[in-house]
């Protein structure tokens, strides 16, 4: 019976036994596994609900069909199948089902699944290797406005990068080294000057005097 029980579970999904409680499957989607590039197959987990133990009535015409049996006979070995599984879980505390897990029964006569995640020969693990793309260009939406942008930049080559520029953050952070050169520069001309020509503030100044021009007449003297 348990082997006719668990083929109605794959089918059906979910299989309810009177007296014990509800055995149900819980899909479980497939999951990227970077790390070892791979894509984890689907897999189906098993749950129980002892709360719901109304059993469907498809499941008395399925184990009659399997059983070449009638229908009312096909019920009481449903029951009887429960009944006695029920009892052999209050003699040993647990039960072993193949394939599904391992039934427990509690000292206060409550049962519990320790359920087992189904898998399928036919379902291996697929190999995925994440591939980047330097040079791709994807379209995206802006608002109402579709452009063409590259999202991963090239990598510059150091010996074509601008020197004042720098790279990134190291560029940015190195900004004071060029002001204190050029600042340094500066003062070692100052200094060449003075020393050329004296510490004196008139070599400072702009002595060059710019000529003063009389603007024309605009108007006539008249002889009376």
């Amino acid at each position: 019976m348990f082997h006719i029980l668990h083929q109605y579970l794959i089918q059906n999904k979910s299989l309810s036994l009177p007296g014990l409680g509800t055995i149900a499957l819980q899909y479980i989607p497939a999951i990227s596994n970077f790390t070892d590039h791979v894509i984890e197959p689907p897999m189906q987990k098993v749950i129980f609900d002892d709360l719901n133990d109304a059993p469907d009535k498809t499941l008395f015409q399925y184990v009659s069909s399997k059983l070449q049996v009638e229908e009312w006979e096909a019920i009481k070995k449903v029951n009887d199948f429960s009944f006695e599984l029920k009892n052999r879980l209050k003699q040993e505390g647990e039960i072993i089902w193949d394939r599904v897990g391992k039934l427990h029964a509690n000292v206060g006569g409550s049962i519990t699944l320790e359920a087992k995640t189904i898998t399928y020969d036919f379902m291996e693990p697929a190999l995925a290797r994440r591939i980047i793309r330097t040079d791709a260009n994807h379209s995206i939406l802006i608002g109402d406005t579709e452009i063409s942008g590259r999202f991963i930049q090239q990598e510059e080559d150091p010996q074509d990068a601008d020197p004042f520029a720098g790279g990134g953050s190291a560029g940015r952070d190195k900004w004071w080294i060029w002001a204190c050169i050029l600042g340094g520069i500066a003062l070692l001309v100052l200094i060449l000057h003075f020393y050329q020509s004296g510490p004196d503030l008139y070599h400072l100044q702009n002595i060059q005097k710019n000529p003063v021009k009389e603007a024309p007449a605009t108007y006539q003297m008249l002889n009376r």
